[in-house]
């Protein structure tokens, strides 16, 4: 495991790039996003597999995943005009919003599910590193599955540090704890923060 330390609100762009180089590679990361640490990568089935594993996560629970704009997420995602409609209205929100996936969203990471999550991060290091990466990453709690999910690195199970690749110490998360789940279809809470 390597530890790299950004800043939270001005992060070092060399820093961010070296970052998503490793993603580009097929690393898996540990990151903070505005609500807790992550885990992800690329949407690799491969690198996917590995945050399944690091996690102790069942195949059949879905991933989530981080875009860098509601625009990127449509080259991924089928939306509605009432589904945009209700995403547009709720970006200042930590929210994840369950829409329909396209055949760019590797099976995978849905459990097989023809819906997937979908994160607009509002966090400067997220927004740096998908801007640098070009490509949406995976989004899930840096914690082994049924564990809390931490909101700083000093709460990330030692095995988590040290099967990801690279970890960002950017500080505690803004907000520490996860985000809320919604269906972008009906509204309804599937998950409340």
């Amino acid at each position: 495991m390597k530890l790299l330390r950004i800043s939270a609100e001005k992060p070092e762009k060399d820093l961010v790039s070296l970052a998503a180089g490793r993603i580009a590679l097929g690393k898996v990361i540990v990151y903070p996003t505005d609500t807790v640490y992550g885990i992800g990568c690329r949407l690799d089935p491969l690198s996917v597999k590995r945050v399944f594993e690091i996690k102790n996560r069942s195949p059949d629970k879905p991933l989530s995943i981080a875009f860098k704009d509601l625009r990127s997420a449509k080259e991924y995602v089928s939306l509605t005009k009432k589904e945009e409609k209700y995403i547009k209205e709720h970006l200042d929100k930590p929210l994840t919003y369950v829409v329909k996936k396209s055949d760019k969203v590797p099976d995978i990471v849905t459990g097989g599910l023809d819906t997937v999550g979908i994160r607009i991060i509002d966090n400067p290091f997220v927004r740096e590193l998908l801007s640098i990466v070009g490509e949406p990453i995976i989004t899930t709690s840096a914690n082994v599955s049924g564990g809390k999910a931490p909101a700083s690195i000093a709460g990330i199970d030692k095995s988590v540090l040290e099967a990801a690749d690279l970890v960002i110490d950017c500080g505690p998360c803004r907000l520490g704890v996860p985000s809320g789940v919604v269906n972008a279809a009906s509204g309804v809470v599937i998950r409340s923060s």
